[in-house]
C-alpha cells in the first residue's frame, strides 16, 4: 500500500466515513471507466454515504417513531438523476 492509500484510509477512519472509506476504490475505478471527472466522483462518493447515513438514521429513526427532518424535507438527491449528470 502506498503512502497516499493509507493516509487517505486513516482520515477517512479518522473523520469517522466508513461508507467512503468502503466504496472509495470501487467508486474511483468505475469513475475512471466511464470517463466521469473528479468533482463528480467526489459527488456520487460523497452521495454514496449520505444515503447510507440517512438509511442508517431512518431505521433508528423508524424504530423510536421519528421521522428525520432529511425525510421530511425530501432533501436527499439519489445516484443516476440526469439533473446530477
Amino acid at each position: 500500500m502506498d503512502t497516499p492509500q493509507v493516509l487517505l484510509e486513516h482520515y477517512l477512519k479518522q473523520l469517522k466515513l466508513p461508507t467512503m472509506l468502503r466504496e472509495y476504490a470501487k467508486l474511483a475505478e468505475q469513475c475512471a471507466q466511464e470517463g466521469v471527472d473528479f468533482q463528480r466522483f467526489l459527488l456520487r462518493l460523497v452521495e454514496v454515504e449520505m444515503l447510507e447515513r440517512d438509511h442508517r438514521a431512518t431505521g433508528a429513526a423508524h424504530q423510536g417513531g421519528e421521522v428525520s427532518s432529511r425525510e421530511e424535507s425530501g432533501h436527499l438527491r439519489l445516484l443516476g438523476h440526469p439533473e446530477l449528470e
